[in-house]
C-alpha cells in the first residue's frame, strides 16, 4: 500500500510572521509545542524557520560579545575602559532584542506536493537534511507540514 503525503501531514499549521522578534517565536513554538512553523507574509510562503534557528543566531550574538570582550578586556589587550564595555554589552543585548524571524529565517523552502508518496518526503528530508517539508498544492498554497515526529507517528501506527 502506498501512502501519501495527504494521508500523514498535519493540517493544523501554526503558521509565524517575518516581522516577529525572536521571544516572540520562541514563546509560540513553545506554546504549540512545535520545533518550526512556516512563515507566511501576505498569504504567501516566505521562508520556514525552527527553534534551532533561535539557538544558531544567540550563539552568533554570543560570538560578537565574546570577540568584542576579547579586544576591549582580554588577557593581552587591556584599552577598553569599563564604560565602554558596558556600551558594547548594551548594543549586543539591543541588537538581538531587535531581530526578526525574518533575520534567521531560510529562505529556501523545501516542500512536496499533497499526492506525493511518504518515500518521496522521507527521501528528500534526509537528502536535505531538514526536519520539516512544507506540503504545498500546485496553486502554491499551503496544505499542511510533514515533520520528523510524522515519520515516527506513522511507523508506531504500524508497527
Amino acid at each position: 500500500m502506498v501512502i501519501q503525503v495527504k494521508d500523514m501531514m498535519n493540517t493544523a499549521v501554526i503558521p509565524v510572521s517575518p516581522e516577529i522578534g525572536l521571544d516572540v517565536l520562541e514563546s509560540e513554538l513553545s506554546q504549540y509545542s512545535i520545533s518550526g512553523a512556516p512563515v507566511v507574509e501576505n498569504n504567501k510562503v516566505v521562508g520556514v524557520v525552527s527553534f534551532s534557528d533561535i539557538v544558531k543566531q544567540l550563539n552568533i550574538e554570543h560570538t560578537y560579545a565574546l570577540t568584542a570582550y576579547d579586544y576591549y578586556e582580554g588577557p593581552y589587550i587591556t584599552h577598553g575602559s569599563e564604560d565602554e564595555t558596558n556600551q558594547l554589552g548594551s548594543f549586543v543585548g539591543h541588537r538581538l532584542e531587535h531581530l526578526t524571524v525574518r533575520d534567521i529565517m531560510h529562505h529556501v523552502i523545501k516542500s512536496v506536493l499533497p499526492d506525493q508518496t511518504v518515500k518521496d518526503a522521507a527521501d528528500m528530508m534526509f537528502e536535505h537534511k531538514v526536519h520539516r517539508l512544507l506540503v504545498i498544492d500546485e496553486n502554491g498554497k499551503l496544505m499542511g507540514i510533514v515533520s520528523s515526529m510524522d515519520f515516527v507517528k506513522l511507523y508506531s501506527s504500524q508497527h
